[in-house]
């Protein structure tokens, strides 16, 4: 099938206007025409684009259903802030974003504090990096507060983050077009809000059936609610115990192990090594 000039316009204009954060799948839904077209289009049209390296891991997990794991990061931004979000694992839902001066414990606490009460719910389990916000004693103790389990992922490993880190990579793709400008924090804090609402409600994922994060989320909920935190507490205690824990030193390779076995047993998530032919869409773990 040759493409039309009208419809490589049309590829390259959407690419454009979104600032290079949808993926080629996600265009050629839009649009009309198969993703290996929408492909050369932004290829020529972008210029080369370096080259990533494989990282060595090819696990996949898919979460069930909304409020199960949030995920929260610091994103350095132009002029020295930093961005600090949380989305939803499952949908990619941006439960709340806000910029921030440093990467303090207090703004940490005070940004989850906020998507706990605006939401009316926390989630089951958060997942966050080794920072020291995220270590503190203030971030612990309200995890602990709300019965959240906590995820912290392993030192120097990006991937078993990879949500997140496609998250980021979509909104640096979207600040692009402020680089070498000088702006204001409220310019600043505009721009943000608009690449955030077009990531939950505009962008069709081809991750999530062409669907968009925030209907994802707002359709998937409900089954967190009536779990019984104390008693998962209990399983989790018990499954770590059977892999080796021995209940007093903290061993957060265990922890982990231990957490993703729980929400497997309970239907909460699947996984796998190799991703089987009858999997349901699904994301690098």
């Amino acid at each position: 099938m040759r493409i039309s000039e009208e419809l490589k316009q049309r590829v390259i204009e959407l690419d454009r206007r979104y600032r290079h954060t949808w993926d080629v799948r996600s265009i050629a839904h839009v649009i009309g025409i198969g993703h290996n077209s929408v492909a050369k289009i932004v290829r020529e049209a972008r210029g080369p684009r370096p080259k990533k390296t494989e990282r060595p891991h090819n696990g996949r997990t898919h979460i069930n259903y909304s409020d199960v794991m949030w995920s929260s990061d610091f994103l350095e931004l132009p002029g020295g802030e930093s961005l600090l979000k949380t989305l939803d694992e499952r949908s990619l839902n941006k439960l709340g974003w806000d910029v921030v001066d440093s990467e303090s414990a207090e703004e940490l606490v005070k940004h989850a504090g906020g998507i706990v009460a605006a939401v009316g719910r926390a989630p089951l389990v958060w997942k966050f990096d080794n920072g020291g916000a995220f270590k503190s004693d203030a971030f612990q103790n309200f995890l602990a507060e709300h019965k959240i389990i906590p995820y912290p992922i392993p030192p120097r490993a990006p991937w078993v983050n990879g949500r997140t880190e496609r998250d980021n990579q979509e909104i640096e793709n979207w600040l692009l077009a402020l680089e070498g400008r000088k702006i204001s924090r409220e310019e600043l804090r505009r721009e943000i809000d608009e690449g955030m609402l077009m990531l939950n409600y505009v962008k069709p994922r081809a991750v999530l059936g062409y669907r968009k994060s925030a209907e994802v989320y707002l359709n998937g909920g409900g089954v967190t609610e009536e779990m019984d935190r104390e008693w998962l507490a209990l399983n989790l205690e018990d499954i770590k115990c059977r892999l080796g824990w021995n209940g007093c030193t903290e061993n957060k390779r265990i922890h982990r192990k231990a957490v993703r076995q729980l929400l497997i047993k309970w239907t909460l998530m699947e996984e796998w090594e190799e991703v089987p032919e009858d999997a349901r869409i699904v994301n690098r773990s």
